[in-house]
């Protein structure tokens, strides 16, 4: 079964944009992103468990996740949100397959706060939230699903929009959350991002209150090829609220690169 839900054919020779979601999201988050990118060939793809790939079981090795992410993207470009970002970066650091370069939305190489990386949440949000999986799945999205518009300029709407468009298939299958989880939690980037030597575009919100503006700053400043783009009034996800300034932000890393 393929990691892709949906594609657009785009213009005849355009350039193939592969984007990922965030946890306990699905591709389907993007669409009002995608009206605003037209003229690419664009595939959506929704995770192992998520979407309408929630009866896809999430491999006991991730490893097979990211190799399969990296070859879909092999000379494309690869867009992720989120935990979608941090699989980017893993889909970059392979040797076999290589992608055109990244745009990363609201993503960090390094989701938890450690002694070199000041930047990520605390551990015991993502402990938390493990353990409540567990009991109350339904209460740790909704909390989650707040946690994510928190401090933009229009949460409310944000809100809305989010709930409505996340839960379209039901949740996710209860293993694929708690392995996204871990994947979060054990994966640790910052001191491999010399070795991507890609275009990259970290796009991102001031507001934001789970990836804060000084990780895209940490993040831009150890890639070789990086540049940073605020969205105004944003926070955790800017596409919902500004498509236009995200697209805007994928299409002149395509042009200009």
């Amino acid at each position: 079964m393929s990691l892709i839900v949906e594609q657009s054919a785009g213009r005849p020779g355009s350039p193939a944009l592969y984007l990922i979601h965030g946890w306990a999201m699905h591709g389907g988050l993007f669409a009002g992103l995608c009206d605003h990118l037209d003229g690419y060939e664009i595939a959506r793809i929704d995770l192992p468990g998520h979407g309408a790939n929630r009866e896809r079981p999430w491999p006991d090795d991730p490893a097979e996740l990211i190799d399969e992410v990296a070859e879909l993207a092999n000379d494309a470009w690869l867009v992720g949100w989120s935990l979608g970002g941090l699989i980017a970066l893993m889909a970059a650091l392979k040797d076999r397959w290589r992608p055109r370069g990244l745009a990363l939305i609201a993503a960090s190489p390094c989701f938890t706060r450690r002694d070199h990386w000041p930047h990520g949440v605390d551990d015991h949000l993502i402990e938390q939230m493990a353990a409540e999986l567990e009991v109350a799945p339904e209460r740790v999205l909704s909390r989650f699903f707040a946690l994510e518009v928190q401090g933009s300029r229009s949460a409310s709407a944000d809100l809305r929009q989010l709930k409505a468009a996340a839960l379209r298939y039901g949740p996710p299958a209860p293993d694929a959350l708690s392995n996204g989880l871990d994947l979060l939690r054990g994966t640790d980037l910052s001191r491999k991002l010399g070795d991507i030597d890609l275009p990259v575009a970290l796009i991102g919100g001031r507001r934001d209150r789970l990836i804060p503006w000084a990780a895209l700053e940490a993040t831009a400043s150890a890639l070789p090829r990086a540049r940073l783009v605020a969205v105004p009034g944003a926070a955790h996800a800017p596409f919902l609220a500004r498509p236009d300034a995200v697209a805007a932000a994928i299409t002149e890393l395509i042009e200009t690169t």
